[in-house]
Order: structure tokens, then C-alpha cells, then sequence
């Protein structure tokens, strides 16, 4: 098991969980749960810290632990899956190819005022992914990025009020080239 910082393990506990969907672990002592697929604890230390972050998860209503057929399932819950979400958009990053396509993506939206927390996260994710605005809410990108946006989108509820477009022309093409070293 390798040497985890803070939050770490129940981050991949959760990433596990969401993946598999249900993890049944054999009890190797009681009250003590055993991941060996995928933390493999090779001490009493490293069981422990597994055990104590599983319980840590369950005290937050991110996991299920029951027992069914004698077996110790642990089950993440919507609210687990919703944190593994974040995480994923917390990861989320453009994949840049190394010969350019020629074509622009172009990511404009018109989120309500009502909404006014999703349009300032959205428009801080947009630029984290290396966007470049062209004015208040309109972005532009020479790399493929659509399922990031979608994505994005999704995530904070408005999805429908993103438009994505692909040009292949647009003004000021010699200063988005510079910034983007195409």
C-alpha cells in the first residue's frame, strides 16, 4: 500500500467504489475490513487505516457498509458518487495534441443571474482548462473539448445554456496562435 497524504485514501476508496459499483470484502477479523484488491494492507497499521477510513466515509453518508450473505458490502451512495464527480473535475484537463487541427472551438453561455454561483464556477473551470476569453463569457480553444465542456456543464446544472461552436476562421487568429504557440 503506498504512503497516501491526507484525504488521499478515501478519495481512491471512493474512485474504487464508483468504478465497481459494489465491493464485497471478506472479513478478515471481525470488524475489520479487508480491501485486498485494491490496497492490499500488508500490516495492522495499514488495515487499520483502511478500516478507520471506511468508517470515516460512512460517518459522511458517502458509503454503505451492510453485511448480506455473510459478506461485508460496502456500497457507495449518491452522495459518494456526486464527491467522485468533483473529483473527476477537479482532474479535469484539455487534451493537446501535438499537430493542430485548424479548426477553433468556441464555448459561449448566457447563464442566468439566478445561477449566479454555476457562472462564476463554470467561467473559473473553463479558464482553468486553458480557454482563452475573448469577452465576458465567450472562450475559444484550437483543441477538441466538447466532452470537458459537456461535462462542465453538466456538472453545474447548465449544461443547456453552454454553446459550443467549431470555426475555422475567427478574428484575431494571430494573437490566439501566440498565446496558444500554434
Amino acid at each position: 500500500m503506498k504512503n497516501y497524504e491526507h484525504g488521499e485514501l478515501a478519495k481512491e476508496i471512493l474512485i474504487g467504489l464508483a468504478n465497481t459499483g459494489l465491493l464485497v470484502a471478506c472479513l478478515a477479523m471481525p470488524g475489520l475490513t479487508k480491501i485486498i484488491p485494491l490496497f492490499d494492507p500488508k500490516n495492522v497499521k495499514e488495515k487499520y487505516r483502511v478500516n478507520r477510513t471506511l468508517t470515516s466515509l460512512q460517518k459522511n453518508k458517502l458509503v454503505n457498509i451492510y453485511t448480506k450473505n455473510g459478506n461485508e458490502v460496502i456500497e457507495i451512495t449518491k452522495a459518494g458518487k456526486k464527491k467522485v464527480l468533483e473529483y473527476n473535475l477537479d482532474e479535469l484537463k484539455l487534451n493537446v495534441p501535438k499537430k493542430w487541427d485548424g479548426w477553433w472551438r468556441i464555448v459561449m453561455f448566457d447563464i442566468p443571474e439566478s445561477k449566479r454561483r454555476s457562472r462564476s464556477a463554470v467561467s473559473r473551470k473553463i479558464k482553468e482548462l486553458g480557454l482563452y476569453p475573448i469577452q465576458k463569457s465567450v472562450f475559444v480553444s484550437p483543441y477538441l473539448c466538447k466532452n470537458e465542456i459537456d461535462f462542465v456543464g453538466e456538472f453545474f446544472g447548465v449544461r443547456d445554456n453552454i454553446i459550443y461552436i467549431k470555426a475555422k476562421e475567427i478574428e484575431g487568429v494571430s494573437e490566439l496562435k501566440e498565446y496558444f504557440r500554434i
